[in-house]
This record gives structure tokens, C-alpha cells and sequence, in this order.
């Protein structure tokens, strides 16, 4: 199929998918029971004579469309004999295992079935939905994948061993797990999670416009699903349209406003817009809920440090720090908070710290920006050797071609001429001049001053 060659291809086959989900019939008969919910007696054998086996397998397999699975297990074991050589009696009790927990049960069950008659697809998919909810991703892929090339199988199975394949390639192979998609709504009509998981295979081929659009027709199909909510909100948050994010996010608050999740992301949201005094309440209410939640309290954390009341985030942080005491990113967080507080002593420690495992940061933009607030704090501090030392981490983090800007110059300049390097500093006291603009009157001012000074001692 489309979508496992080139970048090109693997967009169309998203298009596709999305096309096809969006024009699907929602109100057509939902997937079938899943497999060993009726009985997989043929018609013949069940208007012939019924022997006494077959009358038990068939008490058996009403059992389980009963959904009572013990009542079929107990029917059931006396037939699986190692002698037996009728498939269904083990698949059936293998069925009745799985759905009562027994995995070690369920799986040798579903492995004699599958010795006896290999192309019992109903067999195949079931043991590899029982393997994919443990660790053996590859064999739950291996009976899959086998169950979809028995084609004369029932298409509503086939198209539940591709949805199931999908969610499988997701994470390593999207473009597959595309291809799997497809191959289900081919066969079926669209369930509702299809459009959710159209959405997360968008965002794994980072093809965001495919993304944002899934999202959209998953949040059509279900308004109030949290997931559903949360995933969309993030795709219009990545856009930047963060009064869309929250009316995404609206509905599913609406009938679910204890769920957690949901009050995080209209907290984040909220954040991210610059409303840092209305996410205050909502990531109160987050905290109480959720004591303990440590990603709630870094969240909260972050907004009080962008508040005007910066010092309520010391006992959040102080919690944080002793549960990741050698964060790089929260060590730089506590130290810009520091700044901010006017407790720069405290400060460069902490950002010094930071900046010994450079590795740490997700980006080499946050390293930079770390870099840039030791410069800060050590420059309050007086230690004009650090504020050097930091500007160099900073100037290395920085992509070549960055606009330069004016108040590390003046840091520069100042702390070359505390250190008494009089050319260094006089070089930097004119870049400044020539970046600042008039935009920092007291600094230009004080370099004008300097410049004089050193320049009349130079000769």
C-alpha cells in the first residue's frame, strides 16, 4: 500500500485516511461481538443431530455470549483433552480464559486452537489482542498480521487485527500504522476512536495541518471525550490559537469538571495565552485533587513564578527540587525564580549547578536561556568572572545568524571592565551603544561614562 515509501506518499495516504474517515457512514451496525461472543458452530452442524459434544460446545458458547465465562470454562475443559481435534473447543476456552484474566490459561488455549486449524483467524486476533496488552509487541504483531491474509474471513475481524496492528506501529512505524487504518475503514465503518488515532498517527509523521484537521473531525464525533478534548486543544495550542484550544476544550469540562486532565490543559492553556492570574484558580483546584500529581505542581509552580506573587512558588519548587534534586531544568527554574524574588545569591548556585550538565536540557535554546540568567545573577553578585564564563555557554547554545541582544552586551562590557580589561570592555561598551537604540537609558547612559573614563586612561 501507499504510505511506506517516500514522505510524499506517506501524506497521501493520511489524506486518505482522513478522507475516508470523515466520509464514513456512522450509521451503519457497530463491529461485531468480539470473537467466541456467538457460536462458531457451522448452521449445518447445529440443524443436524447434535452429538454429545457438540451439544456441550454449544452450551459452552452460549455461556460466553451470556458472558458467563466460568459456567464456559467448566464446559469446556473436560472436552480439551489432548486427544481432541476440534479447534473451537480450544478456542472457545481460551476465549473464556482471556476474558476472565487468565492470560497463561487464555494463551495455551489459544495456541493448541491455532495448532489444530492455523487459519482460524478469530483465534489469531484474539490471542494477539491478549499478547499487545502485555510486552511481546512482535508476536502480538506476528498473529495479527497473519490473521489479515485469511481473506475469507469476517471483514468486521479484519478490520479489528488492522485497527490493532495501527495502534501497534504507532510509535515506531506511522506510516504503517497509516496503511493499517486504512485498511480497517476499507472494511468497516468508522468507529470513534478511528478519527482520534488518524490524529496521533498526523502527529507522529509530524504532518500538523493533517493533524489539527483529524483532531477537529474526532472532537465533531466526540465533543465531551477528555482524550478526544485534550488532544485537539494541543493541536491548536501548537498552532498558536489559544482561544480555539479552549473552546475544544469546553464541552468535555462541561461534563467532566473533576477530570484532572482536562482542568490541566485548560490550566495550561490558560498559561500559554499570558492569563497567568485566571490559571491560578484552576491549578489550585488541580493541587487539591491531586496533592501528590508532582507534573500539577511544577504547572503551578510556573504560575506563580510568572505572577506578580513569585516568592508562593519557593515551598512548590522547594518540593519539586527535593524530588529531582539534579534537574537541570528545574534547578535553572528555581534559579530564575531567584532573580525574580531579587535573591540572586541564591540564584547562581543553583543556575551553576544547572549549567554542569549542559546534556540535561531538552533544547540548546533553554540551555542558552539558562546561561543568559547566570550571567544575570552573577552580574548582580558582582562575580564578573562567572558572568563571563556564562555568556560563552550562551553565545555557544545560540544558533549562528542570532540577532544580538544589547543587555548581555552591557554584561559583557561590565564585567571585562571590573576585571580591568580595559581594551575588552571599551569594545564593548561601543557594541552596546550600537545595538542599544535609546532603548536602555541608564545602561547607555553608564556606558558613555565608561567609554570616557577608560578611553582617557588608555593614552
Amino acid at each position: 500500500m501507499a504510505g511506506t515509501g517516500t514522505g510524499g506518499c506517506v501524506v497521501r495516504t493520511l489524506a486518505t485516511v482522513l478522507a475516508l474517515a470523515l466520509t464514513a457512514t456512522m450509521g451503519y451496525a457497530q463491529m461485531q461481538l468480539p470473537p467466541g461472543t456467538s457460536s462458531s458452530v457451522p448452521t449445518d452442524d447445529r440443524t443436524a443431530a447434535p452429538s454429545p459434544e457438540t451439544s456441550v460446545l454449544q452450551k459452552a458458547e452460549d455461556a460466553i455470549a451470556a458472558g458467563k465465562y466460568d459456567a464456559a470454562v467448566t464446559l469446556l475443559t473436560p472436552l480439551a483433552t489432548a486427544s481432541q481435534k476440534n479447534g473451537r473447543v480450544f478456542y472457545d476456552l481460551g476465549f473464556a480464559q482471556d476474558a476472565l484474566g487468565h492470560d497463561a490459561e487464555a494463551t495455551a488455549a489459544y495456541k493448541t486452537s491455532l495448532q489444530l486449524d492455523s487459519n482460524n483467524a478469530a483465534a489469531r486476533v484474539s490471542f494477539g489482542l491478549l499478547l499487545a496488552r502485555g510486552s511481546d509487541r512482535a508476536a502480538a504483531e506476528e498473529q495479527l498480521a497473519a490473521a489479515v491474509k485469511i481473506t475469507d474471513a469476517d471483514p468486521a475481524l479484519l478490520a479489528r487485527a488492522n485497527r490493532a496492528l495501527a495502534q501497534i506501529h504507532l510509535e515506531k512505524n506511522p506510516a504503517q500504522a497509516s496503511d493499517d487504518l486504512l485498511a480497517a475503514l476499507k472494511l468497516s465503518p468508522e468507529q470513534p476512536e478511528d478519527a482520534m488515532l488518524a490524529a496521533e498517527i498526523a502527529e507522529a509523521l509530524q504532518d500538523n495541518v493533517t493533524a489539527e484537521k483529524a483532531w477537529a473531525h474526532a472532537a465533531q464525533m466526540s465533543p465531551a471525550d477528555p482524550d478526544v478534548a485534550v488532544g485537539y486543544a494541543r493541536a491548536l495550542t501548537r498552532a498558536k490559537k489559544f482561544d480555539a484550544a479552549q473552546q475544544a476544550l469546553a464541552p468535555a469540562h462541561k461534563q467532566h469538571p473533576q477530570n484532572t486532565q482536562v482542568l490541566a490543559e485548560i490550566a495550561s492553556v490558560t498559561l500559554l495565552g499570558g492569563h497567568v492570574e485566571e490559571a491560578l484558580p484552576l491549578l489550585d483546584q488541580l493541587r487539591q485533587a491531586e496533592p501528590d500529581n508532582m507534573a500539577v505542581a511544577l504547572l503551578q509552580a510556573r504560575a506563580y513564578a510568572a505572577s506578580t506573587a513569585p516568592e508562593r512558588a519557593d515551598a512548590l519548587y522547594a518540593k519539586l527540587l527535593a524530588a529531582s534534586p539534579n534537574d537541570p531544568v528545574l534547578l535553572a527554574e528555581v534559579g530564575d525564580n531567584y532573580i525574580r524574588e531579587r535573591r540572586s545569591p541564591e540564584a547562581e548556585p543553583l543556575l551553576q549547578r544547572a549549567l554542569a550538565h549542559p546534556e540535561g536540557f531538552p533544547t540548546q535554546k533553554d540551555l542558552a536561556n539558562a546561561a543568559g540568567e547566570l550571567a544575570f545573577a552573577a552580574s548582580t553578585n558582582h562575580d564578573s568572572e562567572t558572568v563571563l564564563k556564562a555568556l560563552a555557554i550562551r553565545d555557544g547554545a545560540l544558533p549562528p545568524g542570532t540577532p544580538a541582544n544589547p543587555p548581555f552586551t552591557f554584561l559583557a562590557a561590565t564585567a571585562h571592565d571590573s576585571l580591568h580589561h580595559s581594551k575588552l570592555a571599551i569594545e564593548q561598551y561601543r557594541l552596546f551603544l550600537q545595538q542599544s537604540g535609546g532603548k536602555f537609558a541608564d545602561q547607555e547612559w553608564q556606558a558613555q561614562q565608561r567609554l570616557q573614563t577608560l578611553t582617557r586612561m588608555s593614552k
